[in-house]
Order: structure tokens, then C-alpha cells, then sequence
């Protein structure tokens, strides 16, 4: 059976405790949630009583959290990357606190002014202190990596094993998205997904399809009729053996108890 979830970021406009209503009436039995300093959903500078609730509304509906999506970044200079890694491990520390097996961290984004090969080194050397922190602080929520582009470096999963490889899976994981790839830095499903196969902890789930008003753009769509086979990806991370959580990330303009409806049903069927 498909494990599927919904990322609390759709649902922006309600508090955790209306979206766990929502969600809950639709049949879903689990959440990921934002992280961030804007109010949405968690801050990364909770408070104890802060967690106490949350932990308090999971019992409550039955909910476990998948992934805490945190927005902090690796592969700046040192000056940034400390504050960077101070979120990181506080993002830990609450992951653990909620009983979470993941949370997100992000790439930088590419500059020309510095190049790949300093920002990979950079990267590489962050994520050592990362883990050793973890693991100093006993946290054992471990870190994963979304494909994604735009603000961030890590286009493809190509750009992902380059930046990983040679770390321990059971320290560190690959949050695929796909749909983040659809206008750079895409690849066939099957080979995205075979080169970091042995990293993949949590899949994000959205498509797009190509805007005919707009050569070379693409629009949020279903997830049924997009340019991801979002049935064939289902087969194929099947086939290597990934058994973790499908999270819906839908950006179409319209209400999110629809799409998270959609998505429940979608995944169902299939």
C-alpha cells in the first residue's frame, strides 16, 4: 500500500489544529510540516509549549508527522553556514520531539562568482559538522536533501549524488521531487530515480503541465495528467524498494481540500 501525506504548506491559511480537521475527514492519518520564521506552521524558534501542542493535537487525531520541511540551506561561506546549521539542529531537535524520522534541508543556490566545485566543497564539509552535531546531541531524525531548483543548486538527482556520495544513508536521505525537475534539469523518471536510489527517505508529490500561452513555461495540473507519470514513478521507486511517504505539494489555484481529496483518491486507485 502506498503511504501517502499531505505537506502542511498547501493548506498556509489554516492553523495545524484546522488542517489536522481537514485532513483527518478526508482519511489521512499523517502530516508533514513547515518549519520556518513566517508564521507557517512551525517557527524555528519554538517554544516547549509550542511542541506540547502540536504532540498534543497528533494524539488527538491520530496523526504522525513524516517530515519536518525546514528551509535552511548548506554550501554558503562560514560566516552564514553556522546560523544555517543552528537552525538545522534546532529543526533536529523538534523532529525528534514529534517523533519524526526526517527533516528537510536545502543546497544553496548556484553563483558564478564562486562556482560549483567551491560551493560542492563547502557543502560536503557542512554536512560532516551537520551530522556530527546530530549525533552529539543525540538526535536521531536524520536530514534530507529535496531536488529542487530555482534558489537552490540541487536540480537534478545527477547534481544530488555528486554532492553526497560516499555518505552514509543511514545518516543522510534524498527528499525526490520530480516535479521540481520538469523545467530544469529534467531526466527520465528511471534513471532520477537509480542514481540516488539508495538515498530516497520521502517522495514530494506535484505535476505540471506545459502552458500553451506561454512557450517554455509550465502551469501547475493534476496529478493524472501532467508531464510526471506519477504511476510509472510509483512502479519504479516500488521496484527499488523505497517504502517511504508520498506528500503532496499541489500548487493549482484552487482550495486545498480538493486537491488533498484528489490525492487521496489518485493514490488509492493506483
Amino acid at each position: 500500500m502506498v503511504k501517502i501525506c499531505v505537506y502542511s504548506l498547501i493548506f498556509k491559511q489554516y492553523t495545524l489544529k484546522e488542517i489536522f480537521e481537514k485532513l483527518s475527514e478526508i482519511g489521512y492519518d499523517a502530516i508533514e510540516i513547515r518549519i520556518a520564521d513566517d508564521g507557517i506552521h512551525i517557527s524555528t524558534r519554538y517554544t516547549e509549549e509550542d511542541i506540547k501542542n502540536i504532540k498534543s493535537l497528533l494524539y488527538d487525531y491520530g496523526f504522525k508527522v513524516t517530515d519536518l520541511a525546514g528551509y535552511a540551506k548548506l554550501g554558503y561561506e562560514w560566516e552564514r553556514a553556522k546560523s544555517e546549521m543552528d537552525i538545522m539542529l534546532r529543526t533536529g531537535k523538534a523532529a525528534d520531539k514529534l517523533g519524526s524520522k526526517y527533516f528537510r534541508i536545502k543546497v544553496r543556490g548556484y553563483d558564478a562568482n564562486i562556482g560549483y566545485e567551491k560551493i560542492r566543497k563547502l557543502f560536503r564539509e557542512q554536512l560532516k559538522q551537520v551530522i556530527s552535531m546530530l549525533k552529539k546531541n543525540g538526535i536521531e531524525a536524520i536530514p534530507v536533501i529535496e531536488q529542487h531548483g530555482g534558489g537552490d543548486m540541487a536540480h537534478t538527482t545527477a547534481i544530488l549524488i555528486d554532492l553526497l556520495r560516499g555518505f552514509d544513508p543511514e545518516n543522510i536521505g534524498v527528499m525526490f521531487d520530480p516535479g521540481n525537475a520538469v523545467k530544469v534539469g529534467w531526466l527520465p523518471l528511471d534513471l532520477q530515480i537509480d542514481i540516488v536510489k539508495d538515498y530516497i527517505k520521502h517522495v514530494h508529490v506535484k505535476n505540471y503541465e506545459w502552458d500553451t500561452e506561454r512557450p517554455g513555461k509550465v502551469k501547475p495540473s493534476s496529478l493524472d495528467k501532467g508531464i510526471i507519470d506519477w504511476v510509472e514513478a510509483v512502479k519504479i521507486l516500488s521496484k527499488f524498494g523505497f517504502d517511504g511517504y508520498y506528500s503532496l505539494e499541489d500548487f493549482r489555484n484552487i482550495s486545498p481540500e480538493v486537491k488533498a481529496k484528489e490525492a487521496f483518491d489518485f493514490f488509492n486507485r493506483i
